[in-house]
Formats: structure tokens, C-alpha cells, sequence
């Protein structure tokens, strides 16, 4: 299986003359997209609006072929969304993506390892970059996109591996990963029997305080007209919360290579923030959870460890009990009961726990039971029951 990660490198500081060439690069660029956007609204011709943006803009060939293809993905995201959001127009710095058409990287002995070679509007741009060392920068790289944030340039670069994934057959552990408020993240992990073997709670309440915090302050720079420093909050905010999902993920994926030939479960959460109505407060919480992302970085760290990801249906994870199937009853936000068998368990840890059960059904239907595949989770299965539970959401002994 093919894995990409992304490595971010800073370039350092260009002087005024190359600054200005990557600036109206960019610029040009974002203009460029735009022009596609429209022509394509007005349904003309890929091939004519090619040659007029050439002419308009005055780019390199292939900087004009990738900004044709952000285009397409743009219009065609816009026109198959729903809710009918309005027509992308693109304001300010936006990414500019690479090829190895556009740039390359060499290595020289002099106080930077490492310079980048990048195509602008008025010729080749050679500037140093910094960050994590790639012995074979040159070679294995796939892309690259060009930045700007925080009065800074930076090169995010993507490399493609070829990793050996573990099939069903072959997987002997699963970590069930159960996503929430209270915990962030809870970790269960399972052999084959469904024996539990290692617990892992990733408390989220210093998350809830800071952001908490976050909220108050930018009330208070509402109250003062103080727009600039209100936008400023909220990118140190969402750093924060990058970071929380960087280290939580991260920690999840050493968890998961302690055990051989291993899986982690996750749920499959599209579209989950339509689904569940809760309080106003709550409500508030939850839509601006960074589920999305954590759920992202969990799947490209694994994968690029050679580690399995399977998504499963999320709804009553937490309300199953594990070893009679009843229904159970919340004693507390965190808490759930077993109507059955009365035992009280974590509601989380329940969940993550269930979530790998789950899986277990779904790799019963690939053996026969239903024609559904159990990789994706987006739609029931049929012939796997649960007793006392009605529809059993995917849940086996």
C-alpha cells in the first residue's frame, strides 16, 4: 500500500528580491484558480481557458496545470455540497502546490544542508529550508505545497512509501478507539478472544479549560472593537488544538506497535454533527470538537507504521452492555449501567471496547454473512444478531 506523509521545512529568510518573486507568484497563483473557477462556471472549454490563463498570467506551464486542477477539485466539492455554500473565491496567500516539474531540492556543503528550487513568475527561486533531515529529499518526494503564514515562507512536502499493511486474516490485536468531550480519546485494546489487554484514557478536561479560557478572552476584545487580535486568538487556538491532537495520536500509535500484527478501530463519524442534537452548551462543545482531524492523523501515522484502520458504525457503542448484550442506562455523564447484569462501567471505555466487538461482526459478514465490505462502516450489516438489543448495529458474542 502507497503511504504519504507530510514533513513541513521553513525556508529561511529570502532576501527582498527572491521574497518578492515568491509573493507575486502567489498572488498570480490564487488569481490564476480564480479565473479557472469562473471560465469553468461559465462552462468553456478546459483547453481555451488553458491558453487564455497563460497568456493572462504569465506562469510556468505546470504551476497553470496545477492551479486548473485545485480548481476542478474546488468546483467539483462546491457543486456536489448540499447545503449550497457559496461560490469559492479565493482571498489573500493560498497554498501553491508543486510538482517535480516546479521544484527540486539539492544537497550542499555549506551551513544549510538542504536548498529547494522553486519556479516563480520570473525564473528559478534557490533559497535554503530548515527542518526534519531526508537523506533522499530529491528522490522519493511526491509533492509540495508553498505557504505563508505568520511573515514566513514554508514548503510542506509530501514523500510516498510503500508500506505492507496486515490483512484480516493475519490481524491478532485491535485498539478501539472511542472519541469524545470529557475523555478526548479512550484506548482499548483486544486480542483475538476479546480479552482485554491494555486501557488507555486521554483526559480532555485541560482542553475544555484552555478553550474555555480561549472564549472568554475573546468576549472581552469583542467588547473593545479589537478585530485583529480576536482573529490572533483563534489561530493560536487552533494551534493548540493541532498540537493536543499531534501528541494524542501519537500516543495512541505507540500503543498500537507495541502489539504485533495490530488494527485500530475507529468510528466512522461523517455527518455525526447533524445527527445528534444535545443542549445549547453542549452543542457549542461539540461543533467545535476537532474529531475530523484527530481521526486523520490516527489513520496516516498508522498506516505509514504498517498498521491497519478500520472504520465501523458509531450509533450505541456506549450503550451495549460487553458481555450480555442489554441495553444500559447512564448513572452519569460518564457512567453506564447494564440493565441486565447491573455492572457498572466507564461509558467510554465501553465504547472502545464495542467498537472492536463491532469489527468482529463485520469480519463475520465478509465471510459469508452479508455482501457489505467491513473496511468502510457506512452502512449496516445484515445476519449478525445481538440477543436482547433489537438490531444489533453490528455487535457478536
Amino acid at each position: 500500500m502507497k503511504v504519504q506523509k507530510t514533513i513541513q521545512y521553513k525556508i529561511i529568510q529570502p532576501n527582498k528580491n527572491k521574497e518578492l518573486k515568491l509573493n507575486t507568484t502567489m498572488r498570480q497563483y490564487r488569481r490564476c484558480i480564480n479565473f479557472y473557477l469562473h471560465e469553468i462556471l461559465k462552462n468553456e472549454e478546459m483547453r481555451d481557458i488553458y491558453y487564455k490563463a497563460k497568456e493572462i498570467f504569465k506562469l510556468p506551464t505546470a504551476l497553470i496545470q496545477t492551479a486548473r486542477d485545485i480548481a476542478k477539485e474546488q468546483y467539483k466539492s462546491w457543486k456536489n455540497s448540499e447545503d449550497n455554500p457559496k461560490f469559492p473565491h479565493f482571498e489573500g496567500f493560498i497554498p501553491l502546490r508543486f510538482d517535480k516539474r516546479t521544484i527540486n531540492f539539492s544537497k550542499e556543503n555549506n551551513h544549510f544542508d538542504w536548498w529547494a528550487n522553486i519556479s516563480t513568475i520570473k525564473g528559478k527561486v534557490k533559497v535554503p529550508i530548515t527542518g526534519r533531515k531526508q537523506t533522499k529529499l530529491n528522490d522519493n518526494f511526491l509533492s509540495a505545497q508553498l505557504i505563508y503564514k505568520n511573515n514566513a515562507f514554508y514548503l510542506n512536502v509530501i514523500f510516498e512509501e510503500e508500506k505492507e499493511i496486515p490483512k484480516e486474516e493475519k490481524l491478532e490485536h485491535f485498539v478501539g478507539v472511542d472519541l469524545g468531550i470529557n475523555n478526548i480519546a479512550t484506548v482499548v485494546v483486544q486480542n483475538r478472544k476479546g480479552e482485554v489487554l491494555e486501557t488507555k484514557f486521554f483526559s480532555g478536561k485541560q482542553l475544555v479549560e484552555k478553550r474555555r479560557r480561549f472564549s472568554d478572552l475573546r468576549k472581552e476584545l469583542g467588547k473593545k472593537k479589537l478585530l485583529n487580535e480576536i482573529k490572533k486568538t483563534k489561530d493560536r487556538e487552533r494551534n493548540y488544538m493541532k498540537d493536543v491532537n499531534h501528541k494524542v495520536s501519537t500516543e495512541i500509535i505507540n500503543i498500537a506497535k507495541r502489539y504485533p500484527n495490530c488494527c485500530v478501530v475507529v468510528e466512522k463519524l461523517k455527518g455525526i454533527r447533524s445527527k445528534i442534537k444535545y443542549s445549547k452548551q453542549f452543542n457549542k462543545k461539540f461543533h467545535n470538537w476537532s474529531f475530523k482531524e484527530l481521526q486523520r492523523f490516527i489513520e496516516y501515522k498508522a498506516h505509514y507504521n504498517s498498521i491497519a484502520i478500520r472504520r465501523v458504525y458509531p450509533a450505541y457503542t456506549s450503550q451495549v452492555c460487553r458481555n450480555c448484550f442489554s441495553k444500559t442506562m447512564r448513572s452519569s455523564q460518564s457512567k453506564a449501567v447494564c440493565q441486565t447484569c447491573k455492572i457498572e462501567v466507564n461509558a467510554d471505555w465501553l465504547g472502545a471496547v464495542n467498537v472492536t466487538k463491532r469489527l468482529f461482526g463485520y469480519m463475520l459478514s465478509n465471510l459469508g454473512c452479508s455482501e457489505s465490505s467491513p473496511k468502510q462502516g457506512n452502512a449496516e450489516h445484515k445476519g449478525v444478531t445481538a440477543p436482547s438489543f433489537g438490531k444489533s448495529k453490528g455487535f457478536v458474542a
